[in-house]
C-alpha cells in the first residue's frame, strides 16, 4: 500500500488550507522521491542505496533530492514521522468515540506495519540502519519517545471508559503495545515464509487479551461457546 506523505494535513487539530499549484507539485516530488528510496531500500538495502540512486528512480535530477531532504538520513526521519502521524489518527478516533478502542487499537497495529511490511528486506533494512546508525536510532527513540505520549493517551482513555484494565498503569500498557509491535515485526523479518498479516492479528490478540478490562474477556469467552 502506497503511503501518501501529505494524506492528513491539520494545523492545532483543524483541516487546514489547500495546497497550491505550487505546493502540489512540491509535495508530489517528495512523495516520489520517498516511494523511491522505500523501493531500493526494499531491493538493496539502506547502506547500499545511494541518493543518485533515489533520484534516478524518482526521475528528478540529484540536487533536487536535497531540495526536500538534507541526507539520505532524514528519509528515514520522513518514515518515523508518518508512524507518528497514524497514532495522532488513532488518538483522534479513540477521542471521537464512535467504535470500541479495540477495533481502533487493532486497526492501528495493521496500519503501523503497512510500510515495513511491504517487503522483508525493507523491515531488516530499517531495523539495522535503526541500530547501526546512531544519527538514525537517537532520531528513531525521539520519534518513539513521541509514539509512546500518545499511546499513554489512549490507553488512559480506554480505562477511563472501561475497556481496558485499570490495574495496570496506562504507559505500561502503551509500551507493551509498542513491543508486541516491534517483536511481530522483527520475527516475520527474519522468517518471510509466513505471512505479516496474520502474524499481526496472533500478536494483537495475544496483547488485548492480557489488556482488556476483566469484563471484556469474559464477554469474549462467552461469544467463542
Amino acid at each position: 500500500m502506497k503511503t501518501n506523505l501529505h494524506s492528513r494535513s491539520f494545523h492545532n487539530g483543524r483541516a487546514a488550507r489547500p495546497l497550491s499549484r505550487r505546493e502540489r507539485h512540491s509535495a508530489a516530488v517528495r512523495q516520489r522521491l520517498f516511494d523511491a528510496a522505500m523501493r531500493l531500500f526494499a531491493e538493496r538495502g539502506f547502506t547500499e542505496t545511494t541518493v543518485e540512486d533515489i533520484t534516478n528512480a524518482a526521475d528528478v535530477g540529484k540536487g533536487t533530492f536535497f531540495n526536500y531532504f538534507p541526507s539520505k538520513e532524514e528519509l528515514l526521519t520522513a518514515f518515523g514521522d508518518l508512524r507518528i502521524g497514524k497514532i495522532r489518527a488513532g488518538l483522534e478516533e479513540v477521542e471521537r468515540g464512535k467504535e470500541p478502542i479495540v477495533e481502533i487499537l487493532r486497526r492501528l497495529f495493521i496500519r503501523l506495519g503497512e510500510d515495513p511490511g511491504r517487503s522483508p528486506e525493507l523491515a531488516r533494512s530499517m531495523l539495522l540502519t535503526m541500530l547501526s546508525k546512531d544519527a538514525v536510532r537517537l532520531k528513531f527513540c525521539t520519534r518513539f519517545a513521541q509514539g509512546h505520549v500518545i499511546m499513554t493517551k489512549i490507553f488512559k482513555i480506554a480505562q477511563e471508559r472501561g475497556e481496558v484494565r485499570s490495574d495496570v498503569d496506562a504507559a505500561d500498557l502503551a509500551r507493551s503495545y509498542k513491543e508486541s509491535y516491534l517483536g511481530s515485526l522483527l520475527a516475520w523479518s527474519l522468517t518471510p515464509s509466513t505471512r505479516l498479516a496474520p502474524s499481526f492479528q496472533r500478536a494483537f490478540e495475544h496483547f488485548w487479551s492480557a489488556a482488556a478490562a476483566k469484563h471484556s474477556r469474559i464477554e469474549k469467552k462467552g461469544s467463542e461457546r
